[in-house]
């Protein structure tokens, strides 16, 4: 029996900084899967808060990865190392550059960002880089908004957190690429 293709239609991105490297993911889900991962998701969350990794605990962190890589989901995770003038400003424009190439590529439509203070930065680099065709449409909204986005935060940590992490998202890490400004 043939395994169904996954044909993703939303990615939602989020960061993790980690000394010198700067590494971006890319959680990539298909538009009819979208509402029951997002109530898997927040199903995890403790009193209805929003989950952050920052503020897990390792055994809390292990138990959320290991059900987010039984998701219907892949991510890419892109790092750039930030060197002698390479800037975290630098570092996430190439980031996001490749994350925007690779979804266009892909011909996925939407993709959904984790807001800062401040997305003006992220809104002139897509700008630049998207193409007309295909079409990609974007936004930005907080954590607190899309659960995705937690999932997003997650994986991201893991692949930048050392081997036992890296090594339990290996079931949705489709691929890691390297970039630089």
């Amino acid at each position: 029996m043939s395994k169904r293709r996954f044909l993703p239609t939303d990615a939602f991105v989020d960061e993790s900084i980690r000394g010198r490297r700067y590494l971006m993911g890319c959680v990539l889900v298909e538009a009819k899967r979208l509402p029951d991962v997002r109530k898997w998701v927040q199903e995890l969350a403790l009193d209805g808060n929003r989950i952050h990794f920052h503020n897990e605990s390792k055994r809390r962190r292990q138990l959320i990865l290991e059900a987010f890589v039984e998701l219907p989901l892949k991510v890419d995770i892109v790092v750039c190392q930030r060197s002698h003038g390479v800037s975290e400003f630098d570092a996430r424009n190439a980031c996001l550059r490749s994350i925007v190439e690779r979804l266009q590529a892909d011909e996925l439509p939407r993709l959904t960002l984790e807001s800062r203070d401040d997305d003006s930065d992220d809104v002139r680099t897509i700008s630049r880089v998207r193409s007309s065709s295909p079409s990609l449409v974007f936004e930005h909204r907080s954590g607190e908004q899309d659960p995705l986005l937690w999932v997003a935060d997650g994986l991201t940590w893991a692949a930048g957190a050392g081997n036992h992490w890296r090594e339990l998202i290996g079931p949705v890490l489709r691929e890691e690429r390297q970039t630089g400004p």
